[in-house]
């Protein structure tokens, strides 16, 4: 190597230096700037009471009125009763699923991984419309039914603690399913086998044997779910607050919408004291797993054969007949019935297309479903490039630049997404250069993407772990930059990964409710405010037709990106086999 050729490599390698280092730079600053600065507000708004254009002063009147309200304390046990209850059904719903598909002989048991994901699909406020439908007293379905079976009064009050206890437990226990899945089919079943030759009975294995074996599955299931539940809005607005309940992410929104003025100091004590609940809820997680093993998978063979349960697996194929009904067919068959009721529960008017017309043809209802498709297709595509940059970040680096990303995208866990819209709201106020933003479609995409950020990163998660360093190692040797092997070796490979978690983004976005609560601009109002308001004023039937409309673009997206899947994979293969030198025999080449 000459002096010259050893100048120009070093200069490279500055330069490229540089460049990394200002790249690095602006991507913790943007981290910074959309994910840390807004959450900040939240502290400093429970300190200030008023807008922060008002220009009050610092106080802390308002955070001691907060907590001497009767009213704080009812709600942290409103919202406490509602995460132990719910949070224990779903939590046991989804482990004995997960242990009916992994582990035993029940009939059904392989339908039930698709009906989660289906479950896991449905948005949930999607879910709770078509529950109000069947079971709202005045002309729910089955209140409807029972009434023509000669019973007095209401068979179901879905607007109550019972129903919302139904409702949500029903709704979460897809999630607490998919995250034990895995641990109970990686369990190694020999361990029941030992249990029963030492005298054990089925049921006192399950809970001494089975159950501690999967311990970190379950509790890591129990923390998300108790978050999930802190974190829920759709089913408490619309069914809680008919009874007077009122929980964390209601009251908030009552605070800041329903009093004049609004109590902004009051809403921001509630949302610090969820968000120290979430961080005491991760810390008892590691204190209770401290110093345990939970090792079951190890170098000897172990049994992975279902268990023979006799006569009660008809009794557990029954109950997975109940939950399909429950979670997915009743809100389903009262969501289309109503769509095509001209006025909802009454039988006598017989059918009609004429609500799906008018949602297509009315411009205020064609303009709400014009806003949601590109506001799910546009977030749904920011959300998982977003994750997928980070969880990058995360998988691959070390140091600061990990911890910080780690922290910075784990926030939006900690908050419901009524409070992050008030965090965002708060924080485009503060900064007179940013007050533009308040009240445009920008910020509310922005905050709707952030919101959706949890789901797509488990999504990119799962990607990211099926590739191996090794591949962005030749990338590198081979003289390839950071950025270009994470678009050109890392993107091409999590593609079907990328476009399943733009797909999912897509539809939690469309189903948000409490983000446009507080964000929407005048006059731009996607599905779910529209649904939401069309059931306030009574037009149940109105409301199911936009959502029906949804939820068959949705399905018709889907159909068409599975099938265009599948013919690129068959075209490739078609081009392997035309390509192939063709085969010699053996007899051939054999002197």
């Amino acid at each position: 190597m000459t002096a010259s050729d050893f100048e120009r490599d070093r200069r490279a390698s500055i330069r490229r230096s540089l460049t990394g280092g200002f790249g690095w730079t602006v991507f913790l600053a943007a981290l910074t700037l959309v994910f840390v600065y807004p959450v900040s507000m939240i502290a400093i708004g429970a300190f200030r009471d008023g807008l922060p254009s008002d220009d009050l002063p610092f106080t802390i009147g308002g955070l001691v009125a907060a907590f001497q309200d009767p009213e704080t304390w009812k709600t942290m046990g409103n919202s406490l009763l509602l995460v132990v209850v719910c949070g224990t059904i779903s939590v046991a719903g989804g482990g004995l699923f997960a242990w009916i598909a992994a582990n035993t002989n029940v009939p059904g048991r392989r339908l039930l991984t698709p009906l989660m994901a289906v479950n896991l699909f449905v948005p949930p406020l999607f879910h709770t419309l078509g529950w109000i439908m069947l079971g709202n007293p005045q002309n729910g379905l089955l209140n409807q039914f029972g009434r023509m079976l000669g019973m007095h009064g209401p068979i179901m009050n879905i607007q109550s603690w019972g129903g919302l206890f139904l409702l949500m437990s029903l709704g979460y226990m897809p999630f607490a399913y998919l995250l034990m899945l895995g641990a109970f089919k990686n369990r190694d079943q020999s361990l029941d086998e030992a249990a029963a030759i030492s005298g054990a009975g089925a049921v006192r294995t399950f809970f001494t044997i089975t159950i501690p074996s999967v311990g970190p599955a379950i509790t890591g299931a129990a923390i998300l779910i108790a978050v999930l539940v802190f974190q829920s809005f759709d089913s408490p607005q619309l069914i809680g607050r008919q009874a007077n309940i009122f929980v964390f992410s209601t009251q908030i929104f009552h605070y800041v919408r329903d009093q004049a003025p609004a109590e902004y100091t009051k809403a921001f004590a509630l949302s610090l004291v969820l968000i120290v609940l979430v961080l005491l809820l991760f810390l008892a997680q590691r204190w209770i797993l401290r110093g345990r093993s939970f090792t079951t998978l190890t170098g000897k063979t172990s049994r992975r054969e279902p268990q023979e349960l006799g006569p009660v697996r008809w009794v557990l194929s029954a109950l997975i007949v109940v939950f399909l009904l429950l979670n997915l067919i009743l809100p389903l068959f009262a969501m289309i019935l109503g769509s095509l009721q001209p006025i909802f529960g009454v039988v006598s008017t017989g059918l009609t297309f004429d609500n799906y017309v008018q949602m297509l043809t009315d411009p205020e209802f064609s303009s709400s479903l014009g806003l949601t498709a590109w506001l799910a297709v546009i977030g749904g595509f920011g959300s998982i490039a977003v994750a997928l940059l980070t969880t990058y970040v995360t998988a691959r680096r070390t140091g600061f630049i990990r911890s910080y990303t780690s922290f910075s995208v784990w926030i939006p866990w900690a908050l419901p997404g009524i409070v992050l819209a008030l965090a965002y709201m708060f924080a485009v106020l503060y900064v007179p250069a940013f007050r533009g933003l308040y009240g445009t479609a920008f910020l509310m995409t922005l905050v709707l993407i952030v919101a959706t950020i949890p789901v797509s990163s488990r999504i990119a998660e799962g990607a990211l772990a099926q590739l191996s360093p090794e591949l962005e190692e030749a990338g590198r040797t081979s003289g390839a930059g950071s950025w270009r092997v994470l678009l050109t070796i890392v993107l091409r490979l999590v593609v079907p990964s990328f476009l399943s978690g733009w797909f999912l983004s897509a539809l939690f976005i469309a189903g948000n409710l409490s983000v446009p609560m507080l964000l929407a601009p005048p006059g731009l109002q996607p599905v779910s405010l529209t649904a939401f308001q069309q059931f306030l004023q009574g037009n149940m039937s109105q409301g199911a037709a936009l959502f029906m409309i949804i939820l068959v673009a949705a399905m018709a997206v889907l159909a068409f990106a599975a099938g265009s899947m599948k013919l690129a994979a068959v075209l490739r293969a078609r081009a392997g086999r035309s390509g192939r030198a063709p085969s010699v025999p053996l007899t051939r080449i054999t002197p």
